[in-house]
């Protein structure tokens, strides 16, 4: 069954690529955002209800924020 799936991905990708090989850059962009979106809500609606169910400890709030200042400043670093 997972070598199934993993197939199905790659005649997807296969596929996408096929269909968005002429693409303008403005059009894979909203394609992506899209995908972005939809990916960051169904983890987001997982995570906060398993979130809820387990004691917050402050180390695990000191990792998320310096994740993020982490990718910030690769960020800035780029531009």
């Amino acid at each position: 069954m997972t070598s199934l799936l993993g197939g199905l991905v790659l005649l997807s990708a296969f596929a996408g690529y096929l269909l968005l090989a002429h693409a303008s850059v403005s059009t894979i962009s909203a394609i992506l955002a899209f995908g972005v979106a939809a990916l960051l809500y169904l983890v987001t609606d997982e995570l906060l209800v398993e979130a809820h169910e387990v004691e917050e400890k402050p180390v695990s709030t000191l990792c998320l924020f310096a994740g993020f200042l982490v990718f910030w400043a690769i960020q800035l670093m780029n531009s």
